[in-house]
């Protein structure tokens, strides 16, 4: 028997997901929590193999929760189900030590596989994340691999928080070709914002190290 905690903060959802697991499944939920905090406390207290988490709490993210939870509680496995499908929460998720990410728009039967799946200890994607995420992989390896050196060295550097006055002097170029560099580069990947730029350099690596 799989023993699983619940932690989602709308009471009605989490009584429909106890009602499909346990009549579909070896699944038993063992408890709920409506908070990062309630379920901290929750599994402190109880044995569980497995918690799924809703990635919008009250008081915290999934992501940051299940980073926690992985910390404390090194051989739980975590599933988010979340109503949020942009691959940047799913990586994210993973990232943080989570096992598997279905989404809610998901037929019922996705979420009892992915629980036995990740009770096994294999990982889980709901087939339309997964096609999403390979997707959009694809697509920004793509887009990199456009990239002039000159582009890319010039994004990582604007990225990582430099003007356009001291990426000119570190490059010893203009103002005004650091500019269009940025605008070029900017243009060949999509994006518009300095804040598009940033999340595109983490899901690179460009901030690390």
């Amino acid at each position: 028997m799989i023993r699983v905690v619940l932690v989602e903060d709308h009471i009605l959802v989490r009584s429909g997901i106890r009602h499909l697991l346990e009549a579909r499944g070896p699944i038993r939920v063992v408890g709920e929590a409506g908070s990062g905090r309630e379920a901290l406390a929750l599994l402190e207290r109880l044995e569980a193999d497995l918690a799924i988490l809703d990635v919008s709490l009250p008081d915290c993210t999934g992501i940051d929760l299940c980073r926690t939870l992985k910390a404390r509680f090194p051989n739980l496995r975590l599933l988010a189900l979340s109503m949020h499908e942009d691959p940047e929460y799913v990586r994210g998720f993973l990232q943080a030590g989570g096992e598997g990410y279905v989404s809610k728009a998901a037929v019922d039967h996705e979420l009892v596989d992915a629980v036995l799946a990740v009770a096994r200890g294999e990982r889980y994607l709901n087939p339309s994340l997964a096609m999403r995420l390979a997707m959009e992989m694809v697509q920004g390896e793509v887009q990199e691999e456009s990239l002039s050196p000159r582009e890319e060295e010039v994004l990582r550097l604007l990225a990582q928080g430099l003007s356009h006055k001291e990426v000119a002097e570190r490059l010893a170029i203009s103002e005004k070709t650091v500019a269009t560099y940025r605008e070029r580069g900017m243009e060949k990947l999509g994006l518009r914002t300095r804040s598009d730029l940033l999340r595109y350099a983490v899901r690179r690596g460009w901030l690390s190290g």
